[in-house]
């Protein structure tokens, strides 16, 4: 499987997804979004305070969880995995494909903020400009 690595986007392309970022954060006003590679490198990122590598990093761990839930329960379609903490805040990652690459979309979103339909909206915006 070939990934794209984040230097090899055309410049305008890499500007596009960094823009579809950065409208889902502003509208869910999410603290971080993290577009990553299914290797877990960072392909497009908008954050705060949140480094884009330790997203990147969680996102590999909620993948084996993925990976395993499919795996040992027989879950056949994981398509959220969501880690939310005392103060409600929720880490989402969403696992997609655009032809024959992996590509998990991370949002760290505040408490009580809704998510599904904005990370909904951007996944088809990604895969419409991923081509």
């Amino acid at each position: 499987m070939k990934t794209r690595r984040p230097g090899s986007f055309p410049r305008n392309r890499q500007a596009a997804l960094v823009r579809i970022l950065e409208e889902m954060n502003e509208q869910g006003q999410f603290r971080t979004s993290v577009l990553v590679s299914a290797d877990g490198l960072p392909l497009a990122s908008v954050t705060s305070h949140f480094e884009a590598e330790t997203t990147a990093a969680m996102v590999a761990l909620v993948k084996n969880v993925a990976h395993r839930a499919r795996t040992y329960i027989g879950l056949q379609q994981v398509d959220e995995v969501s880690i939310v903490d005392d103060d409600k805040m929720r880490l989402v990652c969403r696992p997609f494909t655009v032809g024959d690459e992996e590509l998990v979309l991370t949002v760290v979103a505040p408490p009580y903020r809704t998510y599904r339909r904005l990370t909904n909206r951007a996944i088809r915006e990604i895969k419409r400009i991923w081509f």
